[in-house]
């Protein structure tokens, strides 16, 4: 692992994170990376976009008529705010379920407006404030319609669930009997894989939705359109996963995953990316993924000052006074040879 963004105050570095960086094209040929790409990891909410993939792949998505928007729900980590739980809502009334159904289990939401309006009102979070409900609505489209217990559709025993493992083993190239499994904070499986694998599923991920005669074509395409024609579906609104499919439009897809983990599939070149911090605070994952669009030329001008803000994230005392910021100080071409970096004047990294 590699010093990926440090925390400053008054111009001296106070903390470090250290994390992990790969680069891959379709082919699994590592094309960048810091650290140890064969690192294995969980691949956490950033798995989604690969999850949903038997609901298109089976023909329940269009069986049960399926929009776009439902769609990039089926893939988010939502903030809780009313467009999405009408969505969720939605889905389920197509299923002819409830909330009862639904076992990703009851969460604050993201949305600081929704958890707000909630405390004013006297009220608790529902099932459809949880981030994963969206992709737990999907999971039981899938079951309900291949005719599996939905009793259990969250567990990786259900011939659903294993539907879903085989494909994320058929994207990162592995065998599906040699995944370790472990439980994501909804309660659904969640996937242990090499970092350049989980690279690698993204990589295809976009190959495959450009590729017409791949058999994948169709399901692939679903997810990235869904996905960039309506990222605020994806996380929500002041989220960076919405504001960066917003500002880059059809270039790229993104994706958050808990513990810091962040992946994104680019057209161009059909690349994919996973990038982990170590210690799991998510702060210091936004300015590497602007780092890394930098230096790989995915950004232009206009869509870099768009997304300075989370390059360069502005740290605030208590008086709203700025303090401090968190930066990325790394470079995928040119690796920076630099760990004793506490203490030091950001200017001493150029020295």
């Amino acid at each position: 692992m590699e010093p990926l963004a440090v925390v400053t105050r008054d111009g001296y570095i106070e903390s470090i994170h250290y994390g992990f960086v790969c680069v891959i094209n379709s082919f699994g040929k590592v094309l960048y990376n810091l650290g140890d790409y064969n690192t294995k990891i969980f691949f956490r909410s950033s798995a989604k976009p690969v999850q949903v993939i038997p609901l298109i792949q089976s023909g329940a998505a269009e069986a049960l008529n399926f929009s776009p928007r439902e769609i990039a729900i089926a893939c988010a980590s939502h903030s809780g705010q009313k467009i999405h739980r009408e969505t969720v809502e939605e889905i389920l009334k197509k299923l002819r379920l409830d909330e009862v159904n639904l076992h990703c289990g009851i969460m604050t939401p993201y949305s600081e407006e929704e958890n707000k309006r909630l405390i004013a009102e006297g009220k608790s979070p529902s099932v459809f404030h949880c981030s994963c409900s969206g992709k737990h609505s999907a999971m039981l489209a899938l079951a309900k319609f291949r005719g599996y217990n939905i009793d259990n559709y969250e567990t990786i025993n259900n011939p659903m669930q294993q539907e879903i493992l085989n494909t994320v083993a058929e994207f990162t190239d592995e065998d599906a009997d040699s995944i370790p499994i472990g439980t994501d904070g909804c309660g659904a499986p969640i996937y242990l894989l090499p970092i350049n694998k989980i690279a690698l599923s993204y990589a295809r991920l976009v190959m495959y939705s450009q590729d017409t005669k791949s058999p994948y074509h169709y399901s692939c395409k679903s997810v990235f359109d869904a996905m960039t024609q309506f990222p605020e579906m994806v996380a929500g609104d002041y989220e960076f996963c919405t504001e960066l499919m917003k500002v880059t439009k059809n270039k790229l897809i993104g994706k958050v995953g808990c513990e810091a983990v962040y992946c994104l599939g680019i057209k161009e070149g059909n690349l994919g990316i996973c990038i982990k911090i170590v210690d799991g605070n998510e702060r210091a994952v936004y300015p590497a993924v602007i780092q890394i669009l930098s230096e790989l030329d995915i950004l232009n001008d206009t869509e870099s000052l768009m997304l300075r803000h989370w390059y360069e994230i502005v740290l605030k005392n208590n008086l709203n006074e700025p303090i401090g910021k968190i930066l990325p100080v790394f470079s995928i071409k040119n690796p920076i040879n630099s760990r004793q970096l506490l203490g030091k004047k950001l200017c001493d990294l150029t020295t």
